[in-house]
């Protein structure tokens, strides 16, 4: 392989470690949800009525925070559920739950998405 071969492919590999560790510092990274307090617990229909008001007041007050949802399950599979239609909830643990049923999910805001005027978090779980 020549010189300039090797070198482009060094720093192809340097951007894109460079991008990706960004990110991941960037989002808060994975977390134990599990053992981490929640900083709010909240209803669904309420944080999203935040959200829906002035998103940019309610992604400084939420975004990267653990949070305790309440809410009815609108639809579910196996790694997400939506809480009263506009909160979605990206499951660490799959379960399956039925749709109709009051639960509380514990997980990480991860922002408000305008288009499709839906509140996002990951790293969800299930609060027994």
């Amino acid at each position: 392989m020549n010189k300039n071969l090797k070198l482009l492919l060094v720093l192809i590999v340097i951007v894109a470690a460079g991008y990706f560790g960004y990110n991941y510092i960037m989002t808060g990274g994975e977390r134990n949800l599990e053992k981490e307090k929640s900083e709010f617990v909240i209803s669904a229909t309420n944080i999203f009525e935040e959200f829906s008001v002035n998103s940019e007041n309610a992604s400084s007050k939420y975004v990267n925070k653990a949070v305790e949802i309440s809410g009815t399950i609108s639809s579910s599979n196996k790694n997400e559920i939506i809480l009263d239609g506009k909160v979605s909830c990206q499951l660490s643990i799959p379960e399956n739950i039925a749709v109709g049923s009051q639960v509380k999910i514990k997980g990480r805001v991860t922002g408000y998405d305008d288009l499709l005027e839906e509140l996002k978090l990951d790293q969800c779980l299930i609060v027994k």
